[in-house]
């Protein structure tokens, strides 16, 4: 990952891989990587961005993963960022959800609630509105660190949804392919082809559109 990190000259995909290596390292709770990548962030990411990164992280790995992560974190940037608050949890979540998903929004809605009523409320007002959609972080910037998350913890089916979300948030084709590409060496060894598989077949869908 050094030489691919030493050797990327797009500022793009220099913040896009920090980005990964980062939440990837929360979600395994790899201290030594956190340890070890935080410096690199001068002038690709700022203090707010991988605050950000880290506590949506929390969301799928859980909240002791991302505690220590940002345990870490304070031994390089000391002083925490501003409190954010998103007002209208529902309002919000409803929008971002709804750019997530697209015209699948609806069905996946009705899924929610067939799994249970409370799911759903909570993956709206919780995961897309209070934490999807605070500021600090763009929402193509956030699909990439979920897709990156779910490679990491062997989620194929959510990836599914997050490869389409990072599409409909407007992360080009290109980007998504080199990014999953990248971090492939990271997907347990069973899963590497149906996560590739998945992928190919979103990316493909889109194309033809």
């Amino acid at each position: 990952m050094i030489d691919i990190w030493s050797n990327e000259q797009d500022s793009n995909r220099k913040r896009l891989l920090l980005l990964g290596i980062l939440v990837i390292a929360t979600t395994l709770n790899d201290e030594q990587a956190l340890e070890e990548w935080f410096p690199r962030s001068e002038g690709v990411l700022d203090q707010v961005a991988i605050e950000e990164a880290i506590l949506q992280t929390l969301l799928f790995a859980g909240f002791p993963k991302a505690i220590e992560a940002l345990k870490k974190l304070r031994e390089y940037f000391p002083q925490t960022g501003s409190r954010v608050h998103v007002y209208d949890h529902h309002a919000a979540g409803y929008a971002t959800s709804g750019i997530v998903y697209g015209k699948h929004h609806s069905r996946l809605i009705q899924v929610m609630d067939e799994l249970h009523p409370d799911l759903t409320r909570w993956m709206i007002e919780d995961g897309y509105g209070r934490v999807l959609s605070r500021p600090g972080l763009s929402l193509q910037d956030r699909e990439m660190a979920v897709v990156a998350t779910l490679m990491a913890s062997g989620m194929v089916s959510q990836f599914r949804a997050h490869i389409r979300g990072a599409l409909f948030a407007g992360v080009n084709i290109d980007d998504i392919i080199w990014f999953t590409n990248t971090f492939q060496c990271i997907i347990a060894a069973d899963l590497r082809e149906a996560f590739e598989k998945v992928r190919n077949q979103i990316l493909t869908s889109n194309k033809d559109k």
